[in-house]
């Protein structure tokens, strides 16, 4: 560097991703902007980290230094901290080990900053999920907040946002980060969600620029161990809100109210909604804790935020502070599979309701109002119905299967009884099979129930294939 500060400290943060760590650097080493130093923190590795950040450390010397910390963090809070401690450039990024940059991040994201004198600058994200047999989906990161380039006086001008708290697709001043204070909780997960935040709230100009800059990358579930891929542990709920509640005393300190409501429709409208998707699928005492954690906290909310939250969110959370376990599992349902269909709507007035339940006052009419949903009127061949297994037993070869369908309004036995037949499908070899069923209306559901004998063909095919899809298909 020959003595002159960078424009750019670019730090990345890095435990025991030994694999994934040099795609990172190189992501770093190749940008079109050269006046950058590269800190890689290493929080304390177990496995081969250390060797390969000290290598590039040796091969490029000046460009990037290592800092090794002594004890794990067990979080991204603290070699982030310690990243900002080591930084002498103008200019602050950061990046996950496994994660890359876009080759012109940092020429873009400086280009910005200097042209807007922007505080800080974000830019757009970009998921890319890698399925199991090793295909690319990608997902950009709320790319309506990144349409078009964006310059803000302060976060009241979009509050919208709020939304995009990830730390790592921004570029900061780094005068801007000291001079406010500026760091990363240690000892907790979700750091960027209090860091970008306070950031959006100490900001006097936000700039945006709608080219990729970061690329986030989702591993299959079996390699992955970021935060958002341990939901199913009700401690990282609880750690969320502990989070929120530490926003909320920004908020206050900031005193502007309308700003409070944003974030608590934000609150809905994502961080519930992620959970709430997959309510379904967790056990009875995470069931339990989470509208525990989730009903204490909805509490607190601006009284007019569930006004203002996306309608199928607005009405979890109504249910979440009701405790109505039943109506939960169906929006978990509803959220969480493509508009999957299994509450039982009512209808009074010529009104559509999610529920019979709750109905006795104004605020429950208001929210659990679904009349424009559409799934009164919809075609049926439309609707995502969905239904449950709720009997399997064998006897040698004969077997006896039955569940229940959601019969919404009685749309689908309304013109009587329909005809069905269960299918079985293969996964592997596309192989299926069909056997006859018998229906009988219960209600706003339908049960229905298939006997038949297990052929040769049939237990040919069931050998070979040793995942199925079942499903009900009605004539009506």
């Amino acid at each position: 560097m020959n003595g002159v500060d960078p424009d750019i400290s670019m730090i990345v943060i890095v435990y025991n991703d030994a694999s994934r760590l040099p795609a990172a650097v190189r992501s770093v080493l190749d940008q079109t902007k050269r006046s950058l130093e590269i800190i890689i923190v290493d929080d304390a590795s177990t496995d081969a980290t250390p060797e390969i950040a000290a290598r590039f450390a040796a091969d490029h010397p000046g460009l990037i230094r290592v800092v090794r910390l002594p004890v794990n963090s067990g979080g991204g809070g603290r070699p982030r901290n310690v990243g900002l401690d080591h930084a002498r450039g103008r200019y602050v990024m950061f990046l996950d080990s496994d994660d890359t940059l876009d080759r012109h991040a940092c020429q873009t994201m400086h280009s910005a900053a200097l042209s807007t004198q922007a505080d800080f600058v974000s830019g757009l994200c970009v998921q890319v999920v890698i399925g199991g047999n090793g295909r690319r989906r990608e997902a950009p990161w709320f790319s309506w907040l990144y349409r078009t380039s964006a310059v803000h006086g302060s976060l009241a001008e979009n509050p919208d946002l709020l939304y995009d708290t990830l730390s790592t697709n921004k570029c900061y001043r780094r005068s801007f980060l000291d001079d406010n204070g500026l760091r990363f909780p240690e000892g907790l997960p979700h750091e960027d969600l209090l860091f970008a935040t306070r950031a959006y709230l100490a900001a006097h100009r936000i700039a945006l620029t709608p080219h990729r800059i970061y690329n986030w990358f989702v591993y299959p579930k079996a390699e992955r161990h970021s935060v958002s891929a341990r939901r199913g542990d009700i401690r990282q709920f609880a750690d969320r809100i502990v989070i929120h509640r530490m926003l909320d005393e920004a908020f206050l300190e900031h005193g502007d109210r309308e700003l409070k409501i944003h974030k608590d429709v934000k609150f809905v409208n994502h961080d519930i909604r992620l959970y709430v998707a997959e309510y379904a699928h967790r056990d009875e005492d995470y069931q339990r804790e989470f509208r525990r954690l989730a009903g204490d906290y909805l509490r607190t909310l601006d009284p007019a935020a569930l006004d203002r939250c996306e309608k199928a969110k607005a009405i979890a959370a109504y249910l979440i502070l009701r405790d109505d376990h039943e109506g939960l599992l169906a929006i978990s349902d509803y959220l969480g599979v493509r508009g999957r269909l299994t509450a039982d709507l009512v209808e009074h007035d010529h009104r559509i309701y999610w529920c019979d339940r709750h109905l006795d006052t104004e605020e429950g009419r208001r929210i659990l109002d679904v009349t424009s949903f559409g799934l009164h009127s919809l075609p049926l061949d439309r609707l995502n119905l969905a239904g449950v297994v709720k009997d399997f037993t064998t006897s040698g070869a004969e077997v006896t299967i039955g569940g229940e369908i959601c019969d919404p309004l009685g749309r689908v036995s309304a013109p009587g009884v329909p005809r069905a037949t269960l299918e079985f499908k293969s996964r592997g070899r596309r192989a299926r099979f069909q056997v006859p069923v018998t229906l009988s209306p219960a209600g706003p559901r339908i049960r229905w129930q298939a006997r038949f004998s297990l052929t040769r063909r049939m237990l040919r095919i069931s050998g070979s294939d040793r995942i199925w899809d079942l499903r009900l298909r009605l004539s009506v």
